[in-house]
């Protein structure tokens, strides 16, 4: 038992002070050149930053509207998703028609099951993707509710 207290003592100091302690070639605030002088690094603080800053601007800016875009179209979707179910309840269809009408209407619930937040698209490309889906799906289920409205 002793031992076994020995050598987690003895971790524990060791780490602690690979922890703690500075690495050789560190200067504080400053980097340390080959010839032995101190030498500060120069930024230049042009023009970079702020062509920069106003394309990722411009970017989240075009980013939210397109987001937009696709929220209101979930919305769109949901609520078509709602009126086909409601239409369709109790309806006697034959298998094949049931079949495709119940595999698009999975397709249209799995686009809302698991909605992603602006954050988790790189760009509009994934977001405009997303919404050609969402835009898809909606056409075949306003086809369904075209046809079996007019029954």
């Amino acid at each position: 038992m002793k031992y076994i207290i020995g050598i987690v003592v003895l971790l524990l100091v060791t780490t602690i002070f690979f922890i703690t302690r500075p690495d050789p070639g560190y200067v504080s605030g400053e980097s340390v050149s080959g010839t032995g002088q101190v030498t500060t690094p120069v930024v230049d603080a042009g023009d970079d930053k702020t062509e920069k800053t106003d394309d990722e601007t411009i970017r989240r800016a075009e980013m939210t509207a397109e987001f937009e875009r696709l929220n209101k179209a979930r919305r769109n979707l949901e609520s078509l998703l709602n009126r086909l179910k409601a239409l369709l309840w109790g309806l006697e269809l034959p298998r094949e028609e049931r079949d495709a009408i119940s595999e698009t209407m999975k397709n249209g619930y799995g686009l809302l099951k698991h909605k992603k937040l602006m954050g988790a698209y790189p760009g509009v490309k994934e977001i405009s993707d997303e919404l050609s889906q969402v835009e898809f799906v909606y056409s075949q289920l306003k086809a369904i509710e075209e046809k079996y409205r007019n029954r």
